[in-house]
């Protein structure tokens, strides 16, 4: 009886399985976590027209010893170049990263004020993957002003707001933003190291730096010293 009960194999071919595709694997979870941003770019009375994006890693604690870096960052290279320097050599685990992103007014009247926005998110995932890429492991609280207008005013309103230990620039902003003179250094940069209350640390394009140093072994003049 048990024999009759057993099911028997069956002899006809089985159909051929096509392989499953493998589920495609997440993207890698951001280590910082998003924060409240504030926007006023629809608000007339605001006292600062600006997009505000935060974020900060999970472990991070502000404590005593936090130190605060607020960085100009033009949309040019040598806006890029301190953007990375500050972040590769400057930023250490504890501290607060703020960065300020200047926009031309004209450009807040002409464009969209949600292109504008999805613009600063974009950089503050710049700014989040340079910093998980410097270090993974690093605990920071990373800040980002989006903020329309004269960037020289805007510089002095955020330097009393947030009290930065220093300030990073690039040699040269964008040329919206060169409203003081012309120079060898941008005017922001310039105008920033006469007026800010707080140390400036200048950062050179390393492509400029390489430049410089080549012409001056070119010199023939250049003098050898013992």
């Amino acid at each position: 009886m048990l024999r009759s009960a057993m099911r028997q194999p069956s002899t006809s071919p089985s159909p051929a399985l096509s392989p499953s595709p493998l589920p495609s694997s997440p993207p890698s979870p951001s280590p910082y976590t998003p924060k409240v941003s504030f926007d006023t770019f629809e608000n007339p009375v605001a006292s600062m027209f600006s997009f505000t994006l935060s974020a900060k890693s999970s472990a991070y604690r502000r404590t005593r010893s936090t130190r605060v870096f607020l960085c100009a960052a033009s949309p040019d290279e040598t806006g890029n170049e301190a953007l990375d320097w500050a972040l590769e050599s400057l930023v250490q685990d504890g501290d607060e990263f703020v960065v300020c992103r200047g926009v031309d007014e004209d450009e807040l009247g002409a464009k969209d004020h949600d292109v504008l926005r999805d613009e600063a998110r974009k950089l503050m995932r710049r700014i989040q993957d340079k910093a998980s890429e410097v270090d993974p492991e690093r605990k920071v609280s990373l800040i980002l002003e989006y903020v329309p207008g004269r960037i020289t005013d805007t510089l002095d309103r955020l330097i009393a707001l947030y009290r930065p230990d220093s300030v990073v620039v690039g040699t040269r902003g964008r040329k919206a933003w060169q409203n003081i003179g012309k120079g060898p250094m941008g005017s922001v940069s310039r105008y920033v190291l006469i007026h800010s209350p707080v140390p400036i640390i200048v950062v050179r394009p390393e492509r400029k730096v390489k430049k410089a140093v080549q012409k001056r072994k070119a010199d023939p003049k250049r003098g050898i010293h013992f």
